[in-house]
């Protein structure tokens, strides 16, 4: 893998590469109400999130970014499938209140009742049946 090289150390801005017709950086400052006190911002268009900012002979910079060069042609996840439907609602799934003690009495009775009368349709067509 061949070494990448980068320019000289110190060299001016203006010096810079294009960026397909784009200036490699973008300069304002940040007020123009009171421009005496305002701080000159320098933004890289080549690195995304990387600035320099000055306030006289003072100067900082920094970079919050993901460590890719610009590219015309950027990455564009795909589009993300469709939400889905919710589940259609019923009687099947919704929610009731918990029958209560009398209830639960009444509804064992009501079974053991049908369950009784059932026996006693099948005695007696037994019964029909042996005569």
């Amino acid at each position: 893998i061949e070494q990448e090289v980068g320019p000289p150390l110190l060299t001016p801005i203006s010096e810079d590469l294009e960026i397909q017709n784009m200036p490699a950086w973008t300069t304002r400052l940040s007020s123009n109400l009171i421009p005496q006190y305002a701080i000159a911002i320098l933004r890289s268009n080549l690195w995304p999130g990387a600035y320099a900012f000055s306030n006289g002979k003072k100067f900082e910079n920094f970079y919050i970014g993901w460590g890719h060069k610009y590219s015309v042609d950027n990455y564009t996840p795909p589009v993300p499938p469709p939400v889905y439907q919710e589940y259609p609602s019923g009687p099947e799934i919704t929610e009731m209140d918990d029958p209560g003690v009398e209830e639960e009495k009444a509804f064992r009775a009501a079974q053991e009742a049908t369950v009784f009368a059932a026996e006693e349709n099948e005695e007696t067509e037994e019964d029909e049946d042996e005569d």
